[in-house]
This record gives C-alpha cells, sequence and structure tokens, in this order.
C-alpha cells in the first residue's frame, strides 16, 4: 500500500512539473494574409540605368480566413532600395502593425525583386517582427510571401499587395 502511494505521489509530481513546462511553452500560429499598399516615392536618378528610391507605403492587412490577431490591421512602413536595371537585391525598410486591438507589432524587412516599366513587378518578401506593445510585447515571427506590384490608378503612386503566411508566438 505504501509503495503504491509513494508511486501516485511521485507520478503527480512528475505530471505537474512536466504539465506546467507543456502549458509555458507558446505554439506558433500561421495566419495566411493579403495586404494592399499605396507607396509614394522619392526618386533619385544615379546614372545610365540605376535609381536608388525612397518610399513610405500604407497598407490594409486581411487574414485569407476572416479571423487572427492581423486580420483587419492597418501598417505603415518607410522604405528604401536601389534598382538596377529593373533589378533590386537590397530592398530594406521598417514598419509597425496597427492591430484592431490597439496593440502595435514592429517589424523590419529585405526584399528582392524585379520592376518593368509601369511599375509592374514581384518581389520575394521576408519582414522579421522585433517587438510590440500590448500582448504583443515579445512577438517573434514574421512574414515570407511575395509582393505583386501592379499597375497603379494614379501616375505617381505605387500600389501592390502581399500574399503569404505571417507565423508568430507571442511570450
Amino acid at each position: 500500500m505504501k509503495k503504491s502511494i509513494w508511486i501516485l505521489g511521485l507520478t503527480l509530481v512528475l505530471f505537474f512539473i512536466f504539465g506546467l513546462n507543456a502549458h509555458a511553452q507558446h505554439k506558433e500560429v500561421t495566419e495566411p494574409v493579403t495586404t494592399t499598399w499605396h507607396a509614394t516615392a522619392k526618386v533619385l536618378p544615379l546614372e545610365e540605368g540605376r535609381l536608388y528610391m525612397s518610399y513610405e507605403a500604407l497598407g490594409v492587412n486581411v487574414n485569407d480566413t476572416g479571423e487572427g490577431l492581423f486580420h483587419n490591421s492597418t501598417s505603415r512602413v518607410l522604405g528604401a532600395m536601389i534598382i538596377e536595371k529593373g533589378i533590386y537585391k537590397d530592398e530594406r525598410g521598417w514598419g509597425v502593425f496597427n492591430l484592431q486591438n490597439g496593440d502595435k507589432v514592429f517589424y523590419s524587412y529585405t526584399n528582392a525583386g524585379e520592376v518593368k516599366p509601369g511599375g509592374i513587378g514581384i518581389a520575394k518578401v521576408t519582414f522579421t517582427f522585433t517587438g510590440g506593445t500590448g500582448k504583443c510585447a515579445g512577438i517573434q515571427g514574421g512574414f515570407e510571401g511575395t509582393r505583386y506590384s501592379i499597375r497603379p490608378v494614379l501616375e505617381g503612386v505605387g500600389q501592390s499587395y502581399n500574399k503569404g503566411n505571417i507565423k508568430y508566438k507571442l511570450q
């Protein structure tokens, strides 16, 4: 009898220890998203076929499932790149997602791609979360996807959309 009580007690202690550890682990969440962008740019020609461009872009993010932390969030970014003969490998920038609950998620990004006359192009997009506020403080993860630049409705404005997945863990 004493031996079975001792085994039961040890089992409960081990379950308690390992159960707390499993509960403390935060699972990774994946949200399939589409973000539409409106950008204004400043362009500096450097030489034939080469230019420097800085820009500010405003975006609206929609989770493809109609729900999630980033669904209906807005975003603002500041970025820059050098475009040489329609190719860019060094686009960099920083941004913030403004979530519906008032929290913010900060990120940096790097992109590489191609742009054709008329602003049409495609790029590989990678965001890395650098921090957040409220329940997003300590967020880890980011976004990987593709940006599709389309012919804009107005001259001097860039329009595009990103498709991909946001993956994150909350602390």
